[in-house]
């Protein structure tokens, strides 16, 4: 079993060695309106080769788990989250105005406040099992929290004005809110019976823990990579829609039949 562990802890070193990579490709191809969520799966990655590899280090040498390398990993689920809600944002960008408040701005702070309260709690809890279960069931509150934002997103009835990348980016994140409760409900379930985010059998690990986080990554890497472009589609698009700028052209070119036709009225008025 412990050596059965051990490549397990080995397998999500190298997942997340190779995963951080297009992370940060990503990270730097979205620019400012992707900025958040590509920073925390970035983070996301860190963590979890941090807590993998002192976990890793503690089953080879002492054959026994590393409580704080139990701890990270505990913290490592919360930037999964966080990038969701980022993508969100980042979706939702050029319909912002038409969206409820709560979609946008101060009002994503809530399911970042609640997010952060519960994983704060559960990675205090050390020996106190209680703050745990506690931390993890506020945690699985902000979850749903992200997917009821996610679902108004969805359905607001400027859906169609957004651009095919922040459709496809919005795709992405209704693909891995199923995915990202499989693993949150693992916890809270772990938490309760075993008093560890992470505890039963191997294959349970396996299946219910670490399976749903890879495909996750996987889809939010892959949709962060094929609409790479989407920062200067943008700008290629902005002057198109801009209500604004039509309006000057009718001025400008209102102003300037006027001044046409003045100009013609002076020169018949000279002859």
């Amino acid at each position: 079993m412990t050596n059965s562990t051990e490549g397990l802890e080995l397998a999500e070193i190298i997942f997340y060695a190779i995963a951080t990579i297009p992370a940060i490709y990503c990270f730097v191809k979205h620019g400012k309106h992707g900025l958040f969520g590509w920073l925390y799966v970035i983070v996301m990655c860190g963590l979890r080769l941090v807590g993998n590899s002192m976990a890793y280090h503690a089953m080879s040498t002492t054959g026994e788990p590393n409580v704080t390398a139990s701890i990270i990993n505990g913290i490592g689920l919360s930037p999964l989250l966080m990038a969701s809600l980022g993508f969100l944002s980042e979706s939702n960008h050029s319909i912002q105005r038409t969206l409820p408040a709560f979609l946008g701005g101060f009002g994503l702070l809530i399911p970042h406040l609640v997010i952060g309260a519960g994983i704060g709690l559960a990675a205090a809890s050390s020996k106190h099992s209680i703050l745990l279960e506690v931390g993890l069931v506020i945690f699985a509150i902000g979850w749903l929290i992200v997917v009821a934002f996610t679902f108004i997103s969805w359905k607001a009835n400027s859906a169609s004005l957004r651009s095919d990348d922040e459709k496809k980016i919005l795709l992405s994140v209704m693909i891995a809110m199923p995915l990202v409760g499989v693993r949150v409900i693992y916890a809270v379930a772990s938490a309760f019976a075993h008093h560890s985010a992470s505890g039963g059998s191997l294959p349970v690990r396996i299946i219910f823990g670490t399976l749903p986080e890879f495909l996750v990554m996987v889809n939010y890497l892959t949709a962060g990579v094929v609409t790479r472009n989407l920062p200067r589609n943008r700008m290629e698009q902005r002057p198109e829609p801009a209500h604004e700028y039509q309006m000057v052209r009718l001025v400008l070119h209102f102003l300037g039949g006027v001044l046409s036709c003045t100009e013609q009225k002076a020169a018949r008025s000279e002859h």
